[in-house]
């Protein structure tokens, strides 16, 4: 692979990697950007096809048996970069990936195991936090995430930045009916949905067993799970919180019930 040297900033081939922190809104775009060594490998090892690869004159001999030969690679020199991206960038190469839906539920679970692990996030401000639960979820092992249209775009940057590539192994389905996606997955596949909650009254996580088929219902960072999704669920459980904060950020949250939910049975 020969990559091709770019030295005009204002050369079509590398819009998609101009001024990448005024364009972060990606939803509606047919493509999206990774940055990072890790995060271009992880592209080129997923489901999405990789459009190209940006990457500076001193990074390049490091990458150069890695990107397949079909994959054009444009070339620039590192005093560059910082301007065509728009902030400060020492990672040295980016990459641009071609976005693919995710398949229908059915397709995807139907014909799961036994056992099937899903997260539900009806609404989560925080592109960080959507990251984490990615990557939380991959560690993990879930079968996937069902988001609200609400939440941010599971492939912008910051998203997948986070979740260390993580959103492009694990199914995020955003849905603009997640109420009504949630009702038919419960009724087809027999899942439990718990609503996790900072509500004194709510059971403590480790005081229940793990439903065959479990969905942990995240509620937002400020308001908490919405009450027409607390009573969607089979019951509500929380995290025991003996010191001084009222609450957990939503991610740490996951992290502690993800645990919990997916850890083998003891024998």
């Amino acid at each position: 692979m020969t990559p091709e040297l770019i030295t005009d900033l204002d050369d079509p081939r590398i819009a998609v990697y101009r001024s990448l922190k005024a364009t972060n809104q990606t939803r509606d775009l047919d493509h999206f950007v990774v940055e990072g060594e890790k995060l271009v490998e992880r592209l080129l090892a997923s489901r999405f096809p990789t459009a190209s690869v940006l990457v500076t004159d001193r990074r390049w001999p490091r990458l150069a048996a890695m990107v397949p030969n079909d994959v054009p690679v444009f070339l620039i020199p590192f005093e560059l970069i910082h301007t065509l991206v728009g902030f400060p960038f020492h990672q040295g190469v980016l990459a641009c990936g071609r976005r693919l839906p995710w398949p229908d539920w059915r397709s995807l679970w139907t014909g799961a195991a036994e056992s099937l692990t899903l997260v539900v996030c009806p609404k989560i401000s925080n592109p960080e936090n959507l990251g984490s639960i990615a990557r939380l979820g991959d560690a993990f092992g879930i079968d996937g995430v069902l988001a609200g249209p609400s939440c941010p775009d599971p492939l912008s940057r910051r998203v997948l930045r986070v979740s260390m590539g993580s959103a492009l192994r694990v199914p995020i389905l955003v849905s603009d009916r997640l109420p009504e996606l949630a009702a038919e997955i419960q009724t087809a596949l027999g899942v439990t949905f718990l609503a996790a909650e900072a509500e004194r009254g709510s059971t403590p996580f480790e005081a229940v067993d793990r439903p065959r088929r479990v969905a942990l219902v995240l509620g937002d960072e400020d308001q908490g799970v919405e009450p027409e999704w607390v009573a969607r669920c089979a019951r509500s459980i929380t995290i025991p919180m003996p010191g001084g904060a009222s609450s957990l950020n939503v991610s740490t949250a996951a992290a502690i019930l993800l645990y919990h939910f997916t850890k083998p049975a003891a024998s």
